[in-house]
Formats: C-alpha cells, structure tokens, sequence
C-alpha cells in the first residue's frame, strides 16, 4: 500500500459491494479501507474483521470519523441523494455507486453540494477505465471505421431476485433507473457531443413492482443510437458501431470479470471479419479507484465527469417522464 492512500469507507454492504467493491477495495494501492458502515450488524462486524478495518454502527460514527476522507456510497438508489448529502456536509468526498441519484434535479443539487463544501463527487462508472473502452474509443476518434453512422447498445439480464430495492419504487427500484446510465454514457462518450431524445418507451412486465424493460433513440447530426436495456431476458451488454467503412463489435462492454480477455472485433465494409483486437483482462472497478484518487487534484477531470453525469441524470428524467 502507498504511503499517499486515500482513506475511505464503504456506506453499504450489498452483494455488489461484496462481489465487486470490496475486493477492488482491497486490490487497490491508491486506498485504504478505514471502515464499513451497514445496519445489519453481524455483517458488518465479519466484513470487518475480514478487511481488518473499522466497522461503524451507524452513519453518524462513520462520518465522525476523522480518519476518513472519502465514502463510498453503495445504498439502493433512492437513498443517495440523502447519504451523499451526509457525506458531503461531513467534509468527505463522495464516490457514489451508480445511478448517482434518482433524478436530475438531486444530481445537481450533490454537485452543487460538493461544490459548496469544497469537496469532490464523483459516480462510479466502471466501464470506462477499462482498457477495452479505452482502446474502443481511440479507433473511433481515429477514424477506423470513418464516419459514425449508428451505434447500437443492448443491455438486459435475466430476472434479479424479488424483494430487493431494485424492485421497490420507494427505493428508486427500476430498469430505467438502474441500467440507462450505462448505455446513456456510452453514447455520451462516444459522441462529439451529447446526442438529442428522439423517442423512448419503458415497460413494465410480469406485474413487477417497477418498470423492467425499456429503449430509447437518440441522435446526433443524422448519428442514430439505438439502446435497448431491460431484466427478465438472456443476459448480454454489448456494442455494435457502424461506420461509413468498416463496423466494430464489442461483447461485455460494461460489466465483465476480472479474469475476462476483453477483445474488440472489426468488420470490413463488406462486412467480412477484419480483426480481432485483443485488450485483455483488467479489474475495471480497481482502474476506477486508483484514476479517481490520482486526479483529486485535478478540476477538469470531475468536471467533466460532472457534466456526463448531469447528462445522463436528465435523458433518464425525460425518458420516465415522456413514456
């Protein structure tokens, strides 16, 4: 571990925290796990021991503790625009599981939050420091393909168990709100600039508390995306780019194990297989962290980070609103 480790200490202890953040926690040399706060004690207190940290009883010890200088938010949706405020207003950066909050407005008032209390906030996004999307991203800035034409995103997943937050409307339960982030920041990335709404639709299947499926269109200087996300379906989060000169084709461009050979796939303009480019396995969520706490410093980079976030924050808003 280095001597310039951001402490930080994870608010939520769920199954993604424990399949995903807490190993990444551990992995990675730009933190330090002071503690982990949860309600449910006997959890707490063996992850705890586990990560030979801290285990906090409550938010108040937790954000009282001076050691900390960072949270990680890993609460259902619907609480973290209460539990960034808590982070905030204690003077600790905030690093917010995805969504950042449950809608537009909130999203703003976090970053005008950490704006005011001089603090950074940031989402966690993993796909993006993976070097699969890096490498993706550089193709098409360089013109590989030539000109974008259309970019197609499929996000869907098979049933998740009943009785979690994700099917609790109070708890900002939802497909809408738990998956467009994914395919909406993709487009954002990929993009000049931000695309225009040109229509959408949600769903809502097997009496489901929540909506369950969904898609949207949107587009950009005759640049059509085309996102389609939804549970209850086989599982893939994939990519298709379609350019005036060739097409790429990008499986598991979101979520994928650590052990996973990541690869890009590149079609001629006849669309024969041109290329297999190979980009190799790599914990995203580790990149993430270690990225993160190295451009504490640097302005532009939250930024930026803030402006994708506000983005995306708003097309959700206005695909619920309109469908």
């Amino acid at each position: 571990m280095s001597l310039s480790s951001l402490p930080v200490a994870l608010w939520g202890i769920g199954r993604h925290a424990t399949r995903r953040l807490l190993p990444a926690i551990e992995q990675s040399k730009s933190l330090k796990l002071v503690g982990v706060c949860t309600r449910n004690m006997d959890l707490g207190q063996t992850t705890a021991t586990n990560m030979q940290c801290d285990y906090y009883g409550t938010p108040e010890a937790m954000l009282a503790d001076e050691r900390i200088e960072a949270v990680i938010v890993s609460t259902p949706t619907g609480l973290h625009q209460q539990h960034g405020v808590a982070v905030l207003s204690a003077g600790k950066h905030l690093l917010c599981e995805k969504p950042f909050a449950h809608s537009h407005q909130s999203t703003v008032d976090l970053f005008e939050l950490a704006t005011k209390t001089g603090r950074r906030a940031v989402g966690a996004l993993m796909y993006k420091y993976h070097p699969q999307f890096k490498k993706l991203k550089s193709l098409i800035q360089q013109g590989t393909l030539g000109e974008l034409r259309a970019l197609s995103i499929k996000f869907g997943m098979p049933a998740l168990n009943a009785n979690t937050f994700r099917d609790d409307p109070t708890l900002g339960g939802g497909a809408a709100l738990d998956m467009t982030c994914y395919p909406l920041s993709l487009a954002y990335q990929l993009l000049p600039r931000p695309p225009i709404l040109r229509a959408s639709s949600v769903m809502t299947r097997d009496n489901s508390n929540t909506d369950t499926d969904g898609w949207c269109g949107l587009e950009l200087d005759g640049v059509v995306v085309d996102c389609h996300w939804g549970m209850g379906r086989a599982y893939q989060n994939n990519l298709e780019v379609w350019g005036s000169k060739g097409v790429l084709r990008c499986e598991r461009v979101f979520t994928k194990e650590e052990d996973h050979e990541s690869q890009l796939v590149l079609y001629d303009h006849r669309g024969n297989k041109e290329t297999e480019i190979n980009t190799g396995p790599a914990n995203a969520y580790v990149l993430m962290f270690d990225t993160i706490s190295a451009n504490l410093n640097n302005s532009d980079f939250f930024d930026s980070e803030r402006g994708e976030t506000e983005w995306c924050a708003g097309i959700t808003d206005q695909i619920l609103r309109e469908s």
